[in-house]
């Protein structure tokens, strides 16, 4: 092993898997919330209930729909640190591939879209490089073949929210998302509740196959860096 000092991630994977089942757990939770509230939507929309007693009836969803906000920003945040961790550590051993560590932040933001394609790409070659069989200074992890999980969470995460998006009306996904009035919000309560639904229940599996990759991706680097070795060695006697 390399005596370049290495980073370690097994602190972050376990902070992102525990974020991402939050994530998972409180996007379908608020989304059955809100179910509870439809009649109260339905009443607001007709003039038989007044904005505040529709807002209350809705309040448990809201509230879950921020945990799932916060957490979510909490991960992408620990996501980008725990991909460049795992990038600079490669590169300390040599093992130089397309994607430099700053692509753990910039690759986020850049298009097409949503679609997350270089946080796809560096994920498969994060995979690839973190083979703990191939010897240092040996390109063939280059040829390795790459976990499904990979291309599932992708697929999940990535492209399947397109066509959701599409199929519950742009706008209306842009306004539970970023906000819109009330009349707006119980409209799409009311009128877009299956869809809602199918979209929260994708994400929480898109969410379970993150909680997979993670642990698997980081177990895979944990042995390449020798970090695995350092938690299970014995305690040496003073």
């Amino acid at each position: 092993m390399s005596s370049v000092a290495l980073k370690r991630v097994n602190g972050l994977t376990t902070w992102i898997v525990v974020l991402t089942a939050i994530v998972g757990v409180a996007g379908v939770a608020s989304t059955l919330a809100s179910r509870l509230a439809i009649g109260e939507a339905r009443d607001f929309l007709a003039d038989r209930i007044d904005e505040d007693a529709f807002l209350e009836a809705y309040a448990p969803s809201l509230l879950l729909g921020f945990v799932q906000g916060a957490a979510t920003i909490a991960l992408i945040v620990l996501t980008m640190i725990w991909m460049y961790r795992m990038a600079a550590n490669h590169r300390a051993l040599q093992r130089n591939g397309t994607w430099a560590p700053g692509w753990a932040i910039g690759g986020w933001f850049l298009p097409p879209g949503g679609l997350y394609i270089i946080p796809f790409l560096m994920f498969r070659e994060l995979w690839k490089a973190s083979d703990p069989t191939v010897p240092a200074g040996d390109e063939r992890w280059k040829a390795n073949r790459v976990s499904p999980v990979v291309t599932v969470w992708w697929l999940l995460y990535g492209v399947a929210p397109i066509p959701l998006a599409i199929a519950s009306g742009l706008s209306d996904f842009s306004a539970r998302t970023f906000g819109g009035n009330t009349e707006t919000l119980a409209e799409v309560l009311d009128e877009r509740f299956t869809i809602t639904l199918i979209t929260s229940l994708v994400a929480a599996v898109a969410a379970f196959a993150y909680i997979v990759m993670a642990r698997q991706l980081s177990g895979r680097h944990r042995q390449l860096t020798g970090e695995s070795a350092q938690f299970s060695a014995p305690a040496q006697p003073t």
